[in-house]
């Protein structure tokens, strides 16, 4: 719906023979061919939302609040300038009513979506500071007249440069001046640290660690996540001299704190566990197992089923982590199902009752933690 927003704006932008412009009174814009996008805020509004749409995709939160404010304020430019869009007016205070209701849907964190919250933030702005110059061009010296001056001031001023050349002199001219300063320390660095940082920062890396060597990826074992279990049991299959490709949905960046916990360098990859594209890039179809040990159970189940997809003779392992769950977790049929919450608390009621514990009762607590561990073929595995 914030998308179809977007979209009714091009459409009633292309049939208006009025320029939006007039109604802002930006009387310097008339010497320049402004035919191809005819009601330049307008216009812009519909860009902003469509990009935004982008971003909610993801289910991410800021897409979600810019999307709100967004809407309210083309419900506020369509009430005072296009009071005859009715039924956009309509769908729009739509789309604003079920974003409210499904608010809870929307609680990821997503860079994709901040990017584009920081692009949109960053055009809003400069569209505002240049706008704005040119409305208080009086009361600047020298006058501010065309566009061009305008732009340069507004980037002089955002990035808190200041030459000195053009001075506010009014008292209206120079509250709008400390109004683009204050935006321009927040949301002028805010935007080009979000869009233009972990470019240059993956740039310099590189150049200092020079390209990664690619792992071939073979007859190896797959690890989703990095939790407690997980990151034990990458420990324990790198002692044993096992090839093992991590993946998490931690953001690159925080690869080397996870190296640097488990002391060792890893084959790692970021993305949804659950993504088809990611396991085949792991490299799935010629692993030996892989090992959904993730916090989540949820989670952990969903690429148990993603993974039969691709490759129904991998071995499957599954961790579940609230006990509550088992049954569920059993349905997706993995073939080790191991719960250490059950397993734990067997010992510890065995220790605090006084039982004696060796070696086959130890086997057989971890074997009921399980639920069995191997499916169909359990009992062959366990007389092994």
């Amino acid at each position: 719906m914030v998308f179809a927003n977007g979209a009714f704006i091009f459409l009633s932008v292309w049939g208006q023979s009025t320029d939006v412009f007039a109604v802002f009174n930006i009387k310097t814009f008339t010497g320049i061919n402004w035919a191809d996008i005819a009601n330049g805020p307008w216009f812009l509004l519909g860009i902003f939302l469509m990009l935004n749409a982008i971003g909610l995709l993801f289910r991410a939160r800021i897409a979600w609040a810019v999307s709100i404010i967004l809407l309210l304020i083309l419900l506020a430019f369509e009430w005072h300038f296009f009071p005859h869009l009715t039924k956009h007016f309509y769908w729009s205070f739509g789309a604003i009513a079920l974003l409210m209701v499904t608010s809870n849907d929307f609680s990821h964190s997503s860079a994709t979506a901040g990017g584009i919250a920081a692009f949109i933030s960053f055009i809003a702005l400069l569209f505002y500071s240049t706008y704005g110059a040119l409305y208080f061009g009086g009361g600047f010296h020298p006058q501010i007249h065309d566009l061009m001056t305008a732009f340069y001031f507004s980037m002089v001023t955002m990035t808190t440069v200041g030459y000195g050349d053009i001075t506010p002199m009014t008292e209206s001219a120079r509250l709008f001046t400390i109004s683009v300063i204050i935006a321009g320390i927040t949301v002028f660095a805010t935007s080009l640290t979000t869009v233009f940082g972990p470019l240059i920062w993956g740039g310099l890396n590189k150049l200092v660690k020079g390209s990664p060597k690619k792992m071939n990826r073979k007859n190896h074992y797959i690890v989703c996540g990095v939790s407690v279990l997980a990151t034990s049991t990458i420990v324990q299959l790198k002692r044993r001299g096992l090839d093992v490709t991590v993946l998490t949905s931690e953001d690159e960046d925080k690869f080397p704190l996870i190296e640097q916990k488990m002391g060792m360098k890893l084959d790692m990859l970021s993305g949804d566990c659950t993504d088809d594209a990611l396991l085949k890039t792991a490299g799935i179809e010629q692993s030996r197992a892989i090992l959904a040990l993730t916090d989540d159970d949820a989670t952990n189940a969903f690429i148990v089923l993603s993974v039969k997809e691709l490759n129904l003779d991998i071995h499957t392992v599954v961790a579940v982590n609230d006990a509550k769950n088992m049954n569920k977790v059993k349905q997706v049929k993995p073939d080790v199902l191991l719960s250490p919450q059950l397993f734990g608390s067997e010992i510890l009621a065995s220790i605090l009752s006084g039982e004696a514990i060796d070696n086959d009762k130890l086997l057989s607590m971890l074997l009921r933690s399980g639920q069995g561990l191997v499916k169909e073929t359990g009992k062959e595995a366990n007389s092994d």
